[in-house]
């Protein structure tokens, strides 16, 4: 195969790392438009193949790395967030910013591309098969329902406390904040957590602590409370997509590499209609009406679980 996530993931992220800061540079909106497409794209491809090489790497050593992986991105998030404000205050501009970061990550990319594995065949992976299994679908619906939680709070999750609970502009900017701080601290421990509780088991209670997060944030009045809710919501949904794309990936005769495409596909397209969606409702019914759809997906993703637990038995 020409076309490996190695292969690509050495392509993309250099390509990442040099679109950052010609996006500070960009004085115009066509050469801004040309930027942002070339950096959502190499990004996806990125997003794609990092996943890949995590499922790689479990299936190369019969372990549980997922969680780790995406905990690095809840982190991510974070520290993007503390840079791009330190860098404001010191009155440093975009392309300085982004520079510095490319700088950075590129230090850290010469040593960790000599460590990315081979994709494996379809063989070679338990028996081949001649398309995409259902499962492999089912577990991108399953994503779909992780990631509207998770979007819904990113876009509106401020605009909720700021709107509706009545907090102060800072306050309400950590509404994200809160909830990355959360998954990033669960998926830390959300591999050992599936080797005590089982995939089934741990997906279900952290839907169902989701949901309970969401509909607290909705519901109460306190935007302290509110914030209580959406680090609830947090440490509910972060175990979901690395307990879903690990189990896709791992799937016999599959391709970790087509499984993690279709599912991230499903997923971030999630980010396409439900935020828009939320939106619409919350104009007609209220913010906080338009809070419980993601929550009720939430519960849509605890009734899915059971599926994994009829694979572990």
């Amino acid at each position: 195969r020409i076309f490996t996530s190695r292969r690509l993931l050495q392509t993309a992220f250099p390509l990442v790392l040099a679109v950052l800061p010609l996006l500070g540079l960009s004085g115009s909106r066509p050469a801004f438009f040309l930027c942002m497409a070339l950096l959502g794209l190499s990004i996806a491809i990125v997003d794609v193949c990092m996943n890949t090489q995590a499922l790689l790497l479990e299936i190369k050593h019969h372990g549980r790395y997922m969680g780790r992986l995406q905990a690095g991105y809840s982190l991510g998030c974070i520290l993007g967030a503390l840079i791009g404000s330190a860098f404001a205050a010191a009155g440093a501009g975009a392309f300085v910013n982004f520079l510095c970061f490319s700088l950075a990550c590129a230090a850290g990319w010469l040593w960790s591309r000599r460590h990315l594995n081979d994709d494996i065949k379809r063989s070679d992976s338990g028996g081949a098969r001649s398309g995409m299994p259902a499962f492999v679908y089912f577990c991108g619906l399953l994503e779909i329902c992780a990631f509207a939680g998770e979007g819904s709070i990113g876009d509106w999750g401020s605009i909720l406390l700021h709107t509706v609970k009545g907090a102060d502009e800072q306050t309400a900017a950590l509404s994200f904040g809160v909830t990355a701080l959360a998954m990033a601290l669960v998926r830390l421990v959300s591999d050992d957590l599936r080797a005590r509780l089982g995939d089934a088991r741990l997906l279900a209670a952290g839907a169902l602590a989701a949901a309970a997060g969401l509909v607290i944030a909705a519901t109460v009045s306190s935007p302290m409370l509110c914030l209580a809710g959406f680090f609830l919501a947090g440490c509910g949904i972060a175990p979901a997509v690395p307990v879903i794309m690990s189990r896709a990936g791992s799937l016999p005769g599959v391709d970790p590499g087509a499984a993690c495409s279709m599912v991230s596909t499903l997923g971030y397209g999630t980010l396409l209609f439900v935020p828009p969606l939320l939106g619409f409702v919350g104009d007609h019914a209220g913010l906080e009406s338009a809070f419980l759809i993601p929550a009720g997906l939430c519960l849509c993703l605890a009734a899915g679980s059971r599926a994994f637990h009829a694979r572990e038995g």
